[in-house]
């Protein structure tokens, strides 16, 4: 019988197994609100605790640049800020930015087409790659995820057992692998 990681306890009953622990239901909690974990989505801070989701948005994730709101899921890392992806929109035109990425202004984000009409008189300008996935350790573009300290293309972020896709999706980290909620 193993001891519940929490409590010391030797435990009869159910057990919540969860990063690589185990515990009584009653004993696996959210650090801040101290609701019971067993069954819901959790997140281990950068302190080795653990919360709930809820507490996660509220304590722990990264805030959108331009509403403000928790950024989960997909992430946009651009400009030393982090961004919903529906928020990392051209300065001018108002629309997302597609595969050509975008181009920098006076801190501001341009798609290729408007910076060059604005700024260039027309003229072409090349888009400079922001950095390599991890999963497949090619060139990024103006979209990805960042997860596990590490940032992926939203279609080489999947899950390590089934290969589903984790792009906004709730995961799980095993052995600095991600694995979605149903294979963890």
């Amino acid at each position: 019988m193993p001891d519940c990681a929490a409590c010391t306890k030797t435990i009869t009953g159910t057990i919540v197994t969860a990063l690589d622990k185990e515990w009584h239901p009653e004993c696996f909690l959210c650090c801040e609100c101290y609701c019971q974990l067993r069954g819901k989505s959790f997140f281990t801070t950068k302190q080795g605790r653990v919360i709930c989701e809820l507490d996660y948005k509220i304590f722990e994730a990264s805030r959108c640049a331009k509403c403000h709101e928790a950024v989960t899921g997909e992430i946009v890392t651009a400009l030393d800020k982090k961004w919903h992806p529906y928020c990392f929109i051209c300065n001018r035109c108002r629309k997302p930015f597609g595969s050509e990425g975008f181009m920098v202004k006076e801190d501001k984000p341009y798609c290729k087409k408007d910076y060059q009409e604005l700024f260039c008189g027309g003229q072409d300008v090349k888009v400079v790659a922001s950095d390599t996935c991890f999963g497949c350790n090619e060139k990024l573009g103006s979209k990805w995820v960042e997860a596990m300290s590490n940032n992926w293309h939203p279609e080489c972020f999947v899950c390590t057992k089934c290969k589903e896709s984790l792009s906004g999706e709730k995961f799980y980290n095993i052995d600095g692998k991600p694995v979605c909620t149903k294979c963890g």
